[in-house]
């Protein structure tokens, strides 16, 4: 008798127990949920790292890297005004370059080799998928990009650490096709969101874009996370 009337009054302590257990352990998964809330708006408002400033290049450093990179495949094209521009453009921290060029004499098939230390890319051919269909359908295969005589190029050398383009260690290079036209600049991502708001829908932006006009229309080059497409 005595067992059972212990083992009635534990019954009835767990049955008035689990409305308390119940309410913790709501509060403790609420709690939880604003943890991951409060740090995914921290994250979606944290800025990106800025590039370190570093002084504007001259002549002589722009073609040694251009040397370093691309040896003698190409040739940069110093009359052009401006012939290469700065700026973090795949949103790494780190100052990258991009600099009008022109193929070498001679030199189209180190260019188009699928074994060169850079990557051949035509952004006006690049498809994005559709942000307005859930089941995206794959594209074709792309024809390979090809260099030809007379085209003009823009090399881009992406950054490594604080002294970005500068440091021998950046390595991931490209040479982009049908992408040099007039008025280029850089712009921050910052400056080029800001006026836009609300009004213009813009595909995701990474980094700084380049700003120039190309074939008449104005518009910009970007990186998309992958590889640079033209958006206009």
């Amino acid at each position: 008798m005595g067992n059972f009337r212990l083992d009635a009054e534990t019954l009835v302590l767990k049955t008035i127990d689990w409305p308390v257990k119940t309410a913790l352990r709501a509060i403790r998964v609420f709690l939880c949920l604003l943890i991951v809330a409060a740090s995914a708006v921290s994250w979606g408002c944290a800025k990106r790292e800025k590039a370190p400033h570093i002084p504007p290049p001259g002549p002589a450093e722009i073609q040694d890297a251009v040397t370093r990179v691309y040896q003698n495949a190409v040739s940069v094209e110093a009359d052009r005004n401006p012939s290469f521009i700065v700026g973090d453009f795949n949103a790494d921290g780190s100052q990258d370059l991009a600099v009008v060029v022109k193929p070498a004499e001679g030199m189209l098939p180190e260019i188009n080799s699928e074994v060169a230390n850079w990557i051949l890319e035509d952004p006006q051919k690049v498809v994005l998928p559709d942000p307005n269909r859930r089941v995206q359908r794959l594209p074709p295969n792309p024809e390979p990009v090809r260099v030809e005589k007379g085209d003009v190029l823009l090399a881009v050398i992406h950054g490594y650490g604080p002294t970005g383009w500068h440091n021998p260690d950046a390595k991931q290079t490209y040479l982009l096709k049908n992408t040099v036209g007039s008025n280029m600049r850089s712009q921050p991502i910052e400056e080029l969101l800001s006026p836009t708001k609300g009004k213009t829908k813009l595909p995701r932006l990474n980094g700084d874009v380049i700003m120039e006009t190309l074939a008449g229309k104005p518009g910009f080059l970007y990186w998309t996370g992958a590889k640079y497409a033209w958006y206009h």
